[in-house]
């Protein structure tokens, strides 16, 4: 099979092995996968990146950002390359779990540090962990209305390294209204619990900040004053001086500004700040 390709006035052709199944570019990749399980790597010019290569099965699905590429087989299992090295960084990771009658995978992302994000048709997403080889839950379906307005307007106003931006508009567009509150409560609490620590794992510390931020403006827009005052007296005690980049003290006193607007969290606000004021008068 031959394609052929125009990009910025230019046309250039090449032939292939199979055919095109899907394919994925960004400014500077070009990513083809085919029904015979071949993937082609070109450049902006056209030309190939690395050897011509074949997992032995059909390509379903592509993702490219900067120099890293991913394909996912419909085996189904998951493949990551580091183009610039010429390696691989993720071999043969099997997907079935995520492809069943109840469920199957709907979207691939990778972003320019080679992290992997995996969305389902039950509107799960997943992010995957190198370091601890596993996969991470980072959102699910079924979570509270009312958290969006704040977490849309913190996400505006905090510089983020963008990891978990994708998810975080994917949720945005396709939020719910369920009907047992208190389970919505909860799902709530627990995807941002759960993205700061996804974020940390991936070493996105400006984004951890930024889920911390919208999981207390949450909390007090919620009036839970218990998880709220666990939270903060967790981050009082630690003992770091340094909390996902920035310094304690300031980071408390920057989400204490947040409890201060709510009446009806006054006992904890008055609790943390007593505490904060007698840190910041220790030598």
């Amino acid at each position: 099979m031959t394609v052929q390709f125009t990009r910025s006035g230019r046309s250039w052709s090449s032939a292939l092995c199979g055919s095109v199944n899907t394919l994925a570019h960004c400014q500077d990749l070009l990513l083809l996968g085919c029904d015979e399980g071949s993937i082609y790597v070109y450049n902006v010019e056209g030309n190939m990146l690395l050897p011509t290569l074949n997992i032995g099965a059909p390509i379903t699905k592509t993702a490219v950002s900067h120099e890293y590429i991913a394909v996912i087989s419909n085996v189904p299992s998951l493949y990551v390359w580091n183009v610039k090295e010429k390696k691989n960084i993720l071999k043969d990771e099997r997907l079935s779990s995520f492809n069943t009658d109840s469920r199957t995978i709907t979207s691939l992302v990778i972003n320019k540090d080679g992290n992997i994000t995996i969305g389902l048709s039950d509107k799960t997403t997943y992010c995957y962990s190198y370091s601890l080889a596993a996969w991470m839950v980072i959102a699910r379906n079924k979570v509270d209305v009312g958290w969006y307005r704040e977490l849309e307007t913190n996400s505006k106003s905090t510089s983020s390294s963008k990891v978990l931006s994708d998810l975080l508009r994917s949720q945005l567009e396709e939020r719910s209204t369920p009907t047992d509150q208190q389970v919505s409560h909860l799902n709530t609490v627990s995807l941002m619990e759960q993205a700061m620590l996804v974020a940390d794992n991936l070493g996105s510390l400006p984004e951890t900040r930024l889920w911390l931020n919208s999981l207390v403006r949450y909390l007090t827009l919620q009036q839970d004053e218990e998880r709220l005052r666990s939270l903060l007296q967790r981050l009082m005690s630690s003992a770091s001086n340094e909390i996902y980049g920035a310094e304690k003290l300031e980071l408390v006193t920057e989400l204490l500004t947040i409890v201060a607007g709510n009446v009806h969290c006054q006992r904890v606000y008055s609790d943390i700040k007593q505490q904060l004021e007698w840190a910041k008068s220790r030598p």
